[in-house]
C-alpha cells in the first residue's frame, strides 16, 4: 500500500498506470484519499480530470475541449469559449490528444498530436485506436507506453446508463464526478451513446493483451471486460513507488517521438 512512497530513478517507463476519467464512481475514490495515493504517480488524466487531480499528461479527443469550448449559464446553454478555461489547458506540463485541422492549428509546445486508427493496432505510427472516446485512447496509449506489459487501473469508467425511470421521466443519469454548476460541457449528463453500444465493441481488443492487467475501479461500471474492484482493494495493489514527474514526461515525450520518426 502507498503511503508516503519511495522515489525511484527510472531507466524506463513505468509498469504501473493509473488513469483517471470522469465517471461519478471516483467520488468514492476521493472521499477515501484517492488524490494523495497517486501523487507523483504515473497518471493519466483525461479531460477535465486536470481541474482536480495532479497528473503525468493530459489527453483529449475533443478539439472544443482543447479550444475552451464550455457550455454557457444561458436558457438554452450554448457552447462559448472559455478564455480562462482555455489558459488552464495550454499551462499543463503535457498534453497529449487526437491530430485532427482544428487541433493543429490550436497546438501549443506542450501537446503531443496523434492521428487516430479505426480498429486497435500495436503500431504508434498507424494512429492510436480511440473510437471517439478519451477513455479508450488514453487506455490505448497506455498500453503501448508501457510496452503491453504491466497493470492499469481505470478509474471513472463507467460508462453510465440511465436507469428505466430515468429514461421514462427524460431526466438526466448522473454522469461525472462533478457537477453540472462547475463544469458544463457537452458529456454532462449524455448515456445516449453508452445505452446505444455494447461495451464489448470497444474494450473486448485489449483482453488479447495477455501481459496486461487491466482493473476496472468500480463494482458498478457498466464495462464488463475487465476485473472490478473496489478503491481500498486498488489501494492496496499499488506499488509502493513514485516517480519525478518531470523526467516521466521526458521519458514519455522521447518515446513517442522516437516511434514517429
Amino acid at each position: 500500500m502507498v503511503a508516503n512512497g519511495v522515489y525511484k530513478k527510472m531507466n524506463n517507463i513505468p509498469s504501473e498506470i493509473i488513469i483517471i476519467g470522469g465517471g461519478s464512481s471516483i467520488n468514492e475514490g476521493i472521499s477515501l484519499g484517492l488524490k494523495d495515493r497517486i501523487k507523483d504517480k504515473f497518471v493519466v488524466l483525461c479531460n477535465f480530470a486536470f481541474y482536480h487531480f495532479d497528473g503525468t499528461f493530459l489527453t483529449f479527443i475533443d478539439h472544443e475541449f482543447y479550444s475552451g469550448f464550455l457550455k454557457s449559464n444561458t436558457n438554452p446553454p450554448v457552447m462559448i469559449q472559455n478564455k480562462e478555461h482555455r489558459e488552464k489547458i495550454i499551462q499543463f506540463p503535457l498534453i497529449i490528444g487526437h491530430e485532427t485541422n482544428q487541433t493543429k492549428t490550436l497546438k501549443v509546445p506542450n501537446t503531443i498530436l496523434l492521428k487516430s486508427a479505426s480498429t486497435y493496432t500495436r503500431d504508434l505510427s498507424k494512429g492510436i485506436y480511440n473510437s471517439h472516446l478519451v477513455g479508450i485512447f488514453s487506455l490505448t496509449l497506455a498500453c503501448w507506453l508501457m510496452d503491453f506489459k504491466g497493470k492499469i487501473f481505470l478509474c471513472g469508467y463507467d460508462y453510465s446508463h440511465r436507469t428505466p425511470e430515468q429514461i421514462q421521466n427524460k431526466e438526466k443519469a448522473k454522469t461525472h464526478y462533478y457537477s453540472e454548476k462547475e463544469l458544463n460541457h457537452r458529456g454532462i449528463g449524455y448515456t445516449n451513446f453508452y445505452e446505444k453500444h455494447k461495451s464489448s465493441n470497444y474494450f473486448s481488443c485489449y483482453l488479447q493483451e495477455k501481459n496486461i492487467k487491466i482493473y476496472n475501479v468500480s463494482l458498478n461500471s457498466n464495462i464488463g471486460e475487465f476485473e472490478k474492484i473496489n478503491y481500498p482493494t486498488m489501494f492496496d495493489l499499488l506499488d509502493d513507488v513514485r516517480y519525478d514527474q518531470e523526467e516521466l514526461r521526458e521519458l514519455i515525450k522521447n518515446k513517442i517521438i522516437r516511434a514517429l520518426l
